[in-house]
């Protein structure tokens, strides 16, 4: 299955042409919606870094890594994943799932305190980035650092607070999990310029208690609810609630829809923390968790069907046969993993950096 059909099955239609280099340069403490099993957990809700993600002595992987210095033209697909402990978004390849530049979007940390999720807007021209401390998506383009794409006239906490997965539906709006605050537990849309134009999830439907992640499929909508230990599924077209899809212990963050129609869950926790593969259905394949720590928050799956997968300590390949098979990048607080493809022709694709 080629790059851009396992992208569109995902529901996430974004594109990227990445003609640019990103040269630009305290948070909102949110409180966690909930009291969780563990600190780290409660920390994790919020959208803080847990003690046990920050090591004596780290380094920056931009000293060993490959060179990020300015694109000189886009030319390929890219895996998106911020560090929120950097406060940067890196850019891996969706082939083989190496690191491609530590720097894709530089270091930020006026604008971003705990980047979450990275995607392209719908004309490929900029990055859009939410921020569960900082209460925003913003935009970063040629001109580095763009502003507050949503809400749309800058933060209002009335509308996101404590946002964290976010996907564009097919009608073209915005769609935003939102955790806390006045429109706490639901699932925000917002339009072409960042306004807000209602929820596409109203406010608890469904029992939806701390949304992290929103997975768009052909037929529905999947929504990780961490309060709740479930998968909550919703209508495509209306987002009204449909039902349960399955349970998962305890604390269900990125979904991903592999190619043979499963669903991955990156699960941070509880008796099964690690990455739950679920059927079409919701019926427990399996869970996979052969990282020392666990901590599991984003999954991806790899053409040759492993698995690439971030935690706090970093980015990895796993396998079904519950293995590492490698590890990617270490020593950097890793988020999502959000693939975004290249406007240009395959024919033309040549990625390169000064």
């Amino acid at each position: 299955m080629s790059d851009s059909s396992r992208f569109t099955r995902r529901g996430r239609w974004f594109a990227v042409l990445i003609a640019f280099a990103l040269p630009i340069g305290a948070a909102d403490l949110n409180p966690s919606p909930r009291d969780r099993a563990t600190p780290a957990e409660t920390a994790e809700a919020a959208g803080h870094e847990s003690p046990s993600e920050l090591p004596a002595g780290r380094t920056d992987p931009a000293d060993s890594a490959p060179p990020s210095g300015p694109f000189r033209g886009v030319t390929q697909n890219v895996l998106l994943i911020p560090d929120s402990t950097a406060d940067r978004i890196m850019g891996f390849d969706p082939a083989t799932g190496n690191l491609i530049n530590a720097n894709f979007v530089p270091a930020d940390p006026t604008n971003l305190s705990t980047p979450k999720a990275a995607i392209a807007n719908p004309s490929g021209a900029e990055v859009w980035v939410v921020d569960q401390i900082d209460d925003a998506v913003q935009r970063y383009g040629a001109g580095g650092y763009l502003g507050v794409f949503a809400p749309a006239g800058g933060v209002n906490t009335a509308i996101l607070d404590n946002a964290t997965g976010m996907t564009i539906h097919p009608n073209g709006n915005l769609l935003v999990c939102v955790q806390s605050g006045a429109n706490g537990n639901s699932v925000a849309a917002f339009d072409a310029g960042g306004n807000h134009v209602g929820n596409f999830i109203a406010i608890g439907a469904g029992g939806l208690a701390g949304p992290f992640d929103i997975l768009i499929r052909a037929t529905d909508v999947l929504v990780s609810s961490i309060n709740t230990d479930q998968i909550l599924r919703y209508d495509r077209t209306t987002g009204a609630f449909l039902d349960v899809f399955a349970s998962v212990n305890n604390f269900p963050q990125q979904l991903f829809e592999a190619a043979n129609g499963n669903i991955l869950v990156a699960n941070f926790g509880g008796t099964q923390n690690g990455i739950v593969e679920l059927t079409s259905t919701g019926t427990l394949v399996a869970v996979y968790n052969p990282i020392a720590g666990g901590g599991y928050r984003g999954v991806y799956e790899l053409p040759n069907l492993n698995l690439l997968v971030t935690t706090g300590s970093g980015v990895f390949e796993i396998s079904r046969a519950n293995t590492l098979v490698s590890t990617k990048l270490t020593g950097v607080s890793a988020q999502y993993i959000e693939f975004a493809a290249s406007q240009l022709p395959v024919g033309l694709m040549d990625f390169g950096i000064d």
